[in-house]
C-alpha cells in the first residue's frame, strides 16, 4: 500500500526557486532576514556553495503569480545575483516486491537499488506516476519531497 502524500498547506502545487548570491554568512542572513520578514511561506529550503557563490533552491507553498512577486523581491537584495524559477527534484526511498526498473523506465525516473532499498529521483508528477505504477507492491516508503534542483552538481 502507498501511504498519501502531505499536501501543501495551502493546497496548491509549490513552486521551487533559486537564488545565486555572492557575500557569505552575511548575505545569507540577509536572505533568511527577508524571507522571514517578509512571511514567504517557504515549505523547504536547500542551501548549497560552489565556486560562483552560493545557492539557496527555495520551495514556496504558494501560487506561482505570488512565487514571482517574491522571486523579483529577492533579486533587489544587494547580494543576489540572479533568481529565478527552477525545477524541483523529488527523492523517495522505498523497498518493493515488485519489478522497480521497468515501473522506474515506464515513469521516467531515475533509480537504482543498494542493499535491497530503492532510491528514486525525478520531477514530481513523474515520482506520482512511478509510485502509482507500482501501486500495493511498495513495502515500506521515506518521501523526501521535492529537495533540489538537477544539474550542476546538485546541493
Amino acid at each position: 500500500m502507498v501511504p498519501e502524500t502531505t499536501a501543501p498547506a495551502t493546497g496548491v502545487t509549490p513552486n521551487t526557486i533559486e537564488v545565486r548570491f555572492t557575500g557569505g554568512m552575511l548575505a545569507l542572513n540577509r536572505l533568511l532576514m527577508t524571507l522571514q520578514n517578509k512571511r514567504m511561506p517557504v515549505a523547504d529550503f536547500t542551501l548549497g556553495r560552489d565556486a560562483a557563490g552560493m545557492r539557496a533552491t527555495i520551495i514556496l507553498d504558494c501560487p506561482p503569480e505570488t512565487a514571482t512577486r517574491y522571486t523579483m523581491l529577492l533579486t533587489a537584495l544587494e547580494d543576489v545575483q540572479e533568481a529565478g524559477p527552477a525545477a524541483g527534484v523529488e527523492v523517495i526511498l522505498l523497498k518493493t516486491a515488485g519489478d522497480w526498473r521497468e515501473s522506474a523506465e515506464r515513469a521516467g525516473v531515475a533509480a537504482h537499488e543498494g542493499d535491497g532499498m530503492v532510491v528514486a529521483s525525478g520531477e514530481p508528477e513523474k515520482i506520482e506516476d512511478f509510485l502509482a505504477i507500482l501501486g500495493d507492491d511498495v513495502q515500506d516508503m521515506v518521501r523526501l519531497g521535492p529537495v533540489a534542483r538537477p544539474g550542476d552538481g546538485g546541493v
